[in-house]
């Protein structure tokens, strides 16, 4: 057989066989990854499920608690506020916080009240048959002597999913207290809640309570036809029992795809095996085998001239291999060049790209929110103005709407500080500053992750300052540290510890220091500090100096648009602050903020505009150990025109008078608290000259001998402690009515 002919036949099979194995090849391929893909979103779409419809628990689990930690619902158990349900649980307010059921029992779980919204929407005593059902679910909660056991379970009942709460009815002011009782709330998950769900999660949901579990699975897929299959996410109750299934209906588009690409991949498999074969052929037989024997007979010709450049072959012998092999060096030398050209060329041209696109995002961002910014903020401001109409009409503080409007409020502010965020980035408005304590804004921020923005991390602030004033734009700064949570919630999976530490630093640093991270550049001067630390893996050390870059995020896609970091970054320094980051050497990374401490400047808005009040510009020292107490009263008195300063302890507050030179006008103490007591205290005051009056504010006042009650205080309140009448008594102190007035 010639060679000729033995090529073709080794090109055809070969070719073939290629073929074959690439068709073969691209349809396991495809049907694996697609299947993948689908698996993967099905598993993304019943965990969004799944949590979504755990956050409404949640959220009716926060409902629950707020009314059993609530003075009247005591009183309601103790037999002393019969109206309690009454005031409380009317059919609007039931609707409003979506409430189907309620049940109240005392300590014993002998049934108080129960209401039952029935199908006009009407108010009805629950069942005798459902109350049992119900008490029998609360005996965890009331078996607990500290209270603090909450029930958040599911239950199939009538073949209907309800989502059911409870919670022991416990004195907030009294953290040793036992439970006098329990609220349960239930709500029905019916059909207006699945459409709701449905169309919170964009894809059709329904409900399933025969045999759910599946044999321990918690989710499995079940295909129904070729276009759609169903996602079977298990609901467990508290016993992790499972209860009822969530069906997802999901569409099968990947499916589909998978099918008509393996087909046409096949297909051009061996189409394309089929034109090589051919091409290949004619090339083998055209352009090698022909001029094969053309070079051997051009070879001989040139070898009997003379020597020729053949030195530079590799392969040995004067054939026509040898010619063949020169010829093929020198043209993969060129190709070589070539693409070494053309590389550079093209990662010249993407580099080129990239910052275009950059550029590009950037402007198209400051654009779109110059466009829409008139409009939006004009639509807030006519909504906060209603709003704030409304809160004035109402009777008393007490209404059950007045809470939602303040929510509401705050919601419009938060809006207006979101939009006033992106047209910073944009470079369009300046921040609007105003003088505010750092330990506020933290406390607030704290609450409003406390929804699960930050999942299942546990929050632990440590306040190492008390001069904590700052100027700044609250809701640019609060967007900052919301990012920063965020951020570092992601990197724990939504679950550990985050470490916020607030602190003063005075730059420059003597050399002896080390530089802090972000603090480089920064004038000098008198700085606060918060640090934002998780217990993750860290930051890549790739990926440290790229972190502010906007645009830039190390998250998966749908997750991050790298904006929030380099927004930071740009609200920072236009504060005159800076940020910084670093991985700590025990684990996990820490972001660093440094603003300078406020300048006291009459330019920029002050903590609180009193008008009228009469601890305006008067001068507080406020004493006690509890921090939420501390920061929380200290805000009420501040809102009154008092100009506060915080102690943890009493040792700590006597070292703040003597030490600051201020002249207080009042100091208001705690009883009972490390180091030094009030009592102490009040002595070390009473033995300088002109002590200021001493109002104590304490649950242990009866702890205390008389005479030492009546020769040391102005006043004395019994915690809790009414804002009004708080007021009253530090007025009458100031004016000096009364002796040791002691107020219940």
């Amino acid at each position: 057989m010639k060679l000729q002919h033995k090529a073709w036949a080794l090109v055809l099979v070969t070719v073939g066989l290629c073929s074959l194995a690439a068709m073969f090849g691209v349809r396991w391929l495809v049907g694996d990854s697609f299947s993948q893909l689908e698996r993967d979103r099905a598993a993304r779409e019943g965990d969004r499920a799944s949590r979504l419809l755990s956050q409404q628990v949640q959220g009716l689990s926060a409902t629950v608690r707020d009314y059993a930690q609530w003075v009247d619902a005591v009183s309601f158990a103790q037999g002393r506020k019969p109206d309690f349900v009454d005031d409380n649980f009317d059919t609007s307010n039931m609707g409003y916080l979506r409430i189907s059921e309620v049940l109240i029992v005392d300590a014993k779980g002998n049934p108080l009240s129960s209401l039952a919204v029935g199908p006009s929407t009407e108010l009805a005593p629950v069942s005798p048959e459902r109350v049992l059902a119900l008490r029998e679910m609360m005996a965890p909660v009331l078996a607990d002597p500290s209270g603090r056991t909450m029930l958040q379970t599911y239950r199939v009942q009538d073949g209907r999913l309800d989502l059911v709460t409870a919670s022991a009815i416990r004195d907030p002011g009294k953290p040793d207290d036992v439970a006098h009782g329990a609220i349960l709330m239930l709500r029905h998950f019916d059909e207006v809640e699945l459409q709701r769900f449905s169309e919170l999660l964009m894809m059709p949901v329904r409900l399933s309570f025969g045999d759910p579990g599946h044999g321990g699975e918690l989710t499995h897929l079940a295909p129904v036809d070729d276009e759609h299959e169903d996602l079977h996410a298990v609901l467990q109750d508290q016993q992790g029992r499972p209860v009822a299934e969530m069906v997802l209906s999901l569409d099968r588009q990947l499916f589909l795809a998978a099918q008509s690409l393996s087909l046409t991949g096949m297909a051009l498999s061996a189409l394309a095996g089929l034109l090589a074969s051919l091409l290949l052929v004619l090339l083998l037989d055209r352009l090698l085998l022909r001029r094969l024997q053309g070079l051997h007979h051009d070879v001989q010709r040139i070898t009997e001239r003379g020597p020729t450049a053949t030195d530079h072959l590799q392969v040995s012998g004067k054939d026509e291999l040898s010619a063949l092999g020169e010829g093929i060096n020198r043209l993969l030398e060129r190709v070589q060049l070539d693409a070494e050209a053309q590389r550079v060329a093209h990662e010249n041209q993407e580099a080129l790209q990239m910052q275009l696109m950059q550029s590009q995002k950037t402007e198209a961002l400051g654009r779109l929110t110059g466009g829409i910014a008139h409009d939006f903020n004009n639509s807030l401001a006519a909504i906060t103005g209603w709003v704030r109409l409304a809160v004035e009409d109402l009777p008393d503080t007490e209404h059950p709407s007045h809470e939602a409007l303040q929510q509401t409020l705050k919601a419009t502010r938060y809006a207006d500080g979101l939009m006033r965020q992106l047209l910073a980035f944009g470079r369009q408005t300046p921040p609007k500053l105003r003088r505010l304590h750092w330990t506020n804004l933290i406390e607030e921020t704290r609450q409003m992750v406390a929804s699960g923005l930050t999942r299942d991390c546990e929050l632990v602030v440590d306040y190492r300052v008390d001069d904590d004033e700052v100027d700044a734009d609250p809701t640019q700064l609060q967007q900052v540290l919301v990012n920063l949570l965020i951020n570092a919630a992601d990197a724990m999976q939504g679950r550990g510890r985050i470490e916020l530490t607030l602190d003063a630093l005075d730059l420059p640093l003597l050399p002896v220091h080390a530089v802090r991270p972000g603090a480089a550049g920064l004038e000098a001067g008198h700085y606060l500090v918060l640090s934002v630390r998780d217990h993750g893996t860290g930051i890549a050390p790739e990926h440290l100096d790229r972190v502010f870059e906007p645009f830039f995020t190390t998250k998966p896609k749908g997750r991050g648009t790298g904006l929030g970091l380099s927004v930071a970054q740009g609200i920072v320094v236009r504060h005159h602050g800076g940020i910084g980051l670093r991985n700590e050497p025990d684990g996990g990374a820490g972001f660093y903020l440094y603003l300078p401490a406020s300048r006291r400047d009459a330019a920029v808005d002050p903590l609180t505009v009193p008008g009228g009040e009469a601890g305006l510009g008067r001068q507080l020292l406020f004493v006690d150990d509890d921090q939420l107490v501390r920061h929380a009263w200290s805000a009420l008195l501040e809102r009154k025109g008092w100009n506060v300063t915080r102690s943890r302890d009493g040792e700590e507050g006597w070292a703040q008078f003597v030490q600051t030179g201020k002249r207080w006008d009042v100091v208001l103490t705690d009883q009972s608290m490390p180091r030094l007591d009030g009592v102490g205290l009040a002595q070390r005051i009473h033995a300088t000259a002109s002590p200021p009056p001493i109002v104590l504010m304490s649950g242990h006042v009866n702890e205390i001998a008389p005479e030492l009650v009546s020769s040391l205080f102005a006043a004395v309140l019994h915690k809790p402690v009414d804002a009004a009448e708080l007021q009253r008594v530090l007025q009458d102190v100031l004016a000096g009515v009364g002796t040791t007035p002691i107020a219940d």
